[in-house]
C-alpha cells in the first residue's frame, strides 16, 4: 500500500469519526432538553441527585466530544503536511481509534442509564 491510499484510509476514518461526533453532540443536546423537561416530575430529593448527576456526565461526554475532534484535526493537519514519522502517525491513529471506541463506549452507556432513568 502506498503512502497516498495508507493516507486516504486515515482521512476516511477521520471522516467517520468526525460524523459520529457530530451527531453525538446533537443527540447530548437532546438528552439535555429531555433530562430539562423531566425535572418538573422529579422532585424527590433523591431523584435530583440522580439528576445532577446526568447533567454533570452530559458535560463531560460534551467537553470529550471537543476535545476528540480538536485531536482528529490535529491529526489531519499532521497527516496532510506529513511532518511526523509515519510510525508516529500511525501510532497517533491508532491511540485515537482507540479513544473512539472508549468514547462510543461511555456514551452508549450514558444513554442506557439515562432512558433507565426516565423509564
Amino acid at each position: 500500500m502506498n503512502s497516498s491510499s495508507a493516507q486516504n484510509l486515515l482521512y476516511t476514518e477521520h471522516l467517520s469519526w468526525l460524523k459520529v461526533l457530530a451527531q453525538s453532540k446533537v443527540q447530548l443536546v437532546d438528552l439535555e432538553t429531555r433530562l430539562a423537561l423531566s425535572l418538573g416530575q422529579l422532585a424527590h430529593t433523591k431523584m435530583l441527585a440522580q439528576v445532577e448527576s446526568f447533567q454533570n456526565r452530559l458535560i463531560k461526554q460534551r467537553e470529550v466530544v471537543d476535545e476528540l475532534r480538536h485531536e482528529i484535526k490535529q491529526h489531519e493537519n499532521h497527516l496532510e503536511r506529513m511532518d511526523q514519522p509515519s510510525h508516529l502517525l500511525l501510532l497517533t491513529h491508532v491511540s485515537l481509534r482507540e479513544e473512539m471506541v472508549r468514547f462510543y463506549d461511555l456514551y452508549l452507556e450514558l444513554q442506557r442509564d439515562f432512558d433507565e432513568f426516565l423509564a
